[in-house]
């Protein structure tokens, strides 16, 4: 995308029809780092139009999205009704936003906001909502080898692991590589692969969570998980808004 495009003003609202025709198709490349896991909770952190949750929740998932942009939820929404798949749908920024429930896995494609500081803070809430020995998988465009974002936007490579490291998952794995370039209608790229990073990490069996001063010993009680309507009958509280959007 035009580095003019990337900016924190970026109204990522505007770029979702909000009726399902740009729900992208999953990223199997990311997805393939859960197929071995069964499926429990999962949170698609910044779901944009749903493309991937909707195949999380293909494959026997009950899958939570989390966006900021409310035309992307509704294009997921309806894009969930049309396939017939349940989602639990919630406007909110990953900067702030209060996980109700735990959850066995948590997926972030490309959904880091802009700058250390809200990245910090996506990583709390990633650590507050993933369960005692859950998975992470995250993937996030690599600043080091990425010339369309202004300096201090994107993440590095170390900056991600540090980020990670300190919001206390444990780092499995950490791997540069090259990507399909993301596609919005009218903000096409000129290129056709883009540099990313792909991190796959897990919450350990006994954490803190770390906007409290409990300790979780067992894996999250899902006795009280709320199971979403079906074609997302709702779409959930929202909380407040960032510069630059929770996730694509």
């Amino acid at each position: 995308m035009p580095e003019t495009q990337h900016t924190h003003a970026f109204d990522w609202d505007a770029i979702y029809r909000g009726d399902g025709s740009d729900t992208m198709a999953p990223d199997e490349l990311l997805l393939a780092h859960t197929v071995d896991l069964t499926p429990g909770t999962a949170l698609d952190l910044g779901c944009g139009a749903g493309g991937n949750a909707l195949e999380l929740a293909r494959r026997g998932w009950r899958v939570t999205g989390v966006d900021i942009a409310p035309h992307a939820l509704a294009g997921a929404r309806a894009s969930a009704c049309a396939r017939g798949l349940d989602l639990e749908l919630v406007l909110g920024d990953s900067v702030d936003w209060q996980p109700e429930n735990r959850y066995d896995l948590i997926l972030s494609s490309y959904a880091l906001p802009f700058g250390p500081t809200a990245q910090a803070a996506t990583f709390m809430t990633i650590a507050a909502a993933l369960a005692p020995g859950g998975t992470l998988v995250l993937g996030e465009w690599d600043a080091e080898r990425t010339s369309w974002s202004a300096p201090g936007e994107l993440i590095t490579a170390a900056d991600l692991r540090a980020g990670i490291t300190a919001a206390g998952l444990r780092i499995e794995r950490l791997e540069r590589v090259s990507v399909p370039a993301h596609r919005h209608h009218g903000h096409e790229p000129a290129v056709g692969t883009q540099a990313a990073l792909i991190l796959l990490a897990h919450a350990p069996h006994d954490i803190l969570d770390p906007r409290s001063d409990r300790t979780s010993v067992a894996r999250a009680d899902r006795s009280g998980f709320r199971r979403p309507r079906p074609c997302c009958g709702r779409i959930g509280r929202t909380s407040s808004w960032s510069a630059r959007p929770a996730g694509r």
